[in-house]
């Protein structure tokens, strides 16, 4: 028994001890983690409380440290210190601003309950003063003429030897009279130096005024950035659907036939380049195509102008080139609208089957063409933003009035010209430069 019982102390003594590990070894641990949430707590807070390490460059030069906080397509929103040292936030649209840059400070400025430090908000206010010219000219000209009239007195009172000395202490025993001319012997003496040494001094002040001046400029010049002239090319293509606007009475299958003629694929190409932010000029080209074909209808032969009963096919193409005039309106800082107008020579040709003859009738004539749409930038600051979507409707005039029917004459004039009037519908890829993304 006595063994017995000895043997179950032991054991309890055991886990007595094992317990006590246990909770020394789970208190270490709770601290340990507590430190860890304690310093992440900490850097988290800092980290927010931080940041007035970016810079915003507007169009009037002006620089502003700040933290930006968010970019939307049309503005940045920024958080940024006043004066006064209290935290405030503001938005700014992307077309006043010309640069803006992360991290460009290696610093942070630290701010306590969203207030600055004692002695910041002061240095800031004594640094925003030190930056402003204040024109001292006035001032240092009038010290200038106090400093050479003591210079001049103390000059000549160190050039007197010691026997003049000697001689001023006998002298101030003589009369009064003796003193009184004395006085007025300096005086004229003074009169006479004082304006020389004035104008020294002035020349002096004048020269140092020349070199600050030159030391410190006006205004900073703009850097040159991502965007500088990055809109001064416009290079492209579109593509879409066009619709002739001539009119044709529907009286038989025929008319039906010629109206589906009115309908079809337009594309072409751009080129310009602007000289300002708004005016551009180029050179435009666009083709508008259409087709179709019939059976066993009654059709106009046009070659023998009569009326006959077959098979039909035709394949029409309009092609238009000129000189555009762009004008440019931003609308933000990726949209803007764009309007171009263009005289130019139109290019009519009509290829077709009249049963199993076969024709092509050709015609030049002059017209005009003008386009209004959207152009959307794409890309970001990374990739660069090269390439516009744009989306355009354009207005087509002109009229065929002669057409050669390839039997040798030449061009033969109509009596009813062929009205080439035209509304597009296009969306279409231009390039203001060669796109960074395949740099």
């Amino acid at each position: 028994m006595n063994k017995l019982s000895h043997y179950i102390l032991e054991n309890t003594n055991q886990v007595n001890r094992n317990t006590d590990w246990l909770n020394q070894t789970k208190s270490s641990l709770s601290m340990k983690l507590c430190k860890v949430i304690i310093v992440f707590f900490l850097v988290l807070t800092a980290s927010q409380s931080f940041a007035q390490r970016d810079e915003i460059t507007t169009q009037a030069g002006e620089k502003i440290r700040c933290r930006i906080l968010d970019e939307t397509p049309n503005r940045f929103i920024y958080a940024y210190l006043s004066p006064t040292g209290k935290v405030l936030r503001n938005e700014i649209f992307k077309n006043l601003v010309s640069d803006f840059k992360y991290n460009i400070y290696p610093s942070d400025i630290v701010t306590k309950g969203n207030k600055l430090p004692e002695g910041i908000g002061e240095a800031r206010e004594e640094n925003s003063a030190s930056t402003q010219r204040v024109d001292t000219r006035k001032s240092d000209s009038s010290k200038s003429k106090e400093e050479a009239k003591k210079s001049s007195k103390k000059n000549e009172i160190k050039a007197k030897p010691d026997e003049n000395v000697a001689a001023n202490e006998s002298s101030s025993k003589k009369t009064e009279p003796s003193n009184d001319v004395d006085k007025k012997n300096k005086k004229s003496q003074e009169k006479k130096s004082t304006p020389q040494k004035e104008k020294v001094a002035e020349q002096k002040n004048e020269k140092k005024v020349k070199e600050e001046e030159a030391e410190m400029p006006l205004s900073t010049k703009k850097t040159d950035n991502e965007f500088s002239n990055y809109l001064k090319w416009r290079i492209g293509g579109r593509g879409g659907f066009g619709n002739m606007l001539a009119k044709i009475p529907i009286e038989n299958d025929y008319s039906l036939y010629k109206e589906k003629l009115l309908r079809g694929f337009t594309w072409g190409a751009d080129a310009a380049y602007f000289f300002t932010d708004h005016i551009g000029l180029g050179m435009m080209f666009n083709n508008f195509k259409s087709q179709n074909k019939a059976e066993n209808i009654d059709y106009n032969n046009e070659i023998l102008n009569v009326v006959v009963k077959g098979n039909v096919t035709n394949k029409r193409s309009t092609k238009f080139v000129g000189p555009v005039l762009y004008y440019r309106k931003n609308i933000d800082f990726k949209t803007m609208v764009v309007l171009g107008v263009s005289p130019g020579v139109y290019f009519y040709n009509d290829k077709g089957t009249y049963d199993d003859a076969s024709y092509t009738f050709k015609g030049m004539d002059f017209g005009a063409s003008a386009t209004l749409g959207i152009d959307f930038l794409l890309g970001n600051d990374i990739t660069g933003r090269d390439i516009i979507l744009s989306l355009e409707t354009g207005y087509s005039y002109g009229k065929m009035r002669a057409l050669d029917f390839g039997a040798g004459g030449g061009a033969i004039n109509l009596a009813t010209p062929i009205d080439l009037s035209r509304l597009d519908f296009t969306i279409g890829l231009r390039f203001t430069r060669y796109p960074r993304y395949f740099r």
